[in-house]
């Protein structure tokens, strides 16, 4: 799959999301079905949107989604919301991650928005609202980002054979 990028995201930040939106997903994406190429449908700077396509096979019991993929997804959605509001040379990584359910989530395609609502240097703040088909807020999610220099971030050393 081909990305060609957000129109309203900067050079840089497409260059980012370049990765995920061409479906060349890392591990932990790959295992727990975590799809922003399929389900991401507008990005700008400090603004997602994605729609997930709930079929069922996140749920714990018939119409109720499990809140463990809840917050799993949520991560992933509050922190694609955050790359749109770094600046090139910047990473991050999740500080704190809360997930508020205020009623089963259900439906056939669930909307997820994310806004940066604060950011500072070292430090975002993101929310999102899972709503559901009728318009009623399902679940909002409060993230804190810490930012750091993207060389800070080393990468895990293979262990020897």
């Amino acid at each position: 799959m081909t990305f060609s990028g957000f129109p309203n995201l900067p050079p840089h930040v497409n260059a980012r999301m370049s990765r995920f939106m061409s479906g060349d997903l890392p591990p932990a994406h790959r295992n727990m079905g975590i799809r922003p190429d399929l389900w991401c449908k507008e990005a700008s700077v400090g603004r997602v949107l994605f729609h997930w396509p709930n079929d069922g096979s996140r749920d714990i019991n018939d119409g109720r989604v499990f809140g463990g993929w809840i917050a799993a997804l949520s991560d992933n959605i509050v922190s694609m919301c955050m790359a749109t509001a770094l600046e090139p040379g910047e990473g991050f990584t999740t500080q704190d991650l809360q997930v508020k359910i205020f009623r089963p989530v259900s439906g056939d395609i669930i909307e997820i928005e994310a806004w940066v609502r604060n950011r500072s240097k070292t430090t975002g703040y993101v929310e999102a609202e899972w709503r559901l088909p009728n318009g009623k807020i399902a679940a909002k999610i409060l993230s804190w980002k810490a930012i750091r220099p993207a060389e800070s971030f080393a990468a895990r050393e293979k262990a020897s054979e």
